[in-house]
């Protein structure tokens, strides 16, 4: 690998390493969104349709009350993991991709270093 190679890569992981710690911190220091009070989780269950969600604010009123008309979906949970947090699904296959990615260079290497290794013997 060339020393211009190396710096590249090196900078690259930098950046991304500080963009990680950065995200953390940001996320850390939220607030939380919802922490669950006075919700009757039981009369949720059983009764959906009728469960009163007027208080609902913000996105929790998007994601409750307009679901099907935004995102077509049947199941909330679906269209808040696929629709609505679509950057973090994108993220997570981002991390996927990454891992797959150093594992072939893993191997490649691996690969590279036995080829010379029988080369060298069919000298003798």
């Amino acid at each position: 690998m060339s020393g211009t190679k190396k710096v590249a890569l090196a900078l690259t992981l930098v950046v991304l390493l500080a963009c990680g710690v950065w995200a953390g911190w940001r996320m850390a220091g939220s607030p939380p969104t919802y922490d669950g009070t006075n919700t009757d989780l039981v009369g949720l269950y059983e009764d959906p349709s009728s469960y009163d969600n007027s208080n609902a604010d913000g996105a929790a009123a998007i994601m409750v009350n307009e679901n099907l008309e935004k995102t077509a979906a049947d199941n909330v949970v679906f269209s808040v993991v696929f629709n609505f947090r679509g950057y973090d699904t994108m993220g997570e296959s981002f991390i996927l991709i990454a891992a797959i990615a150093g594992s072939l260079v893993i191997l490649r290497k691996a690969a590279h270093s036995v080829k010379k290794e029988d080369q060298g013997h069919e000298d003798l």
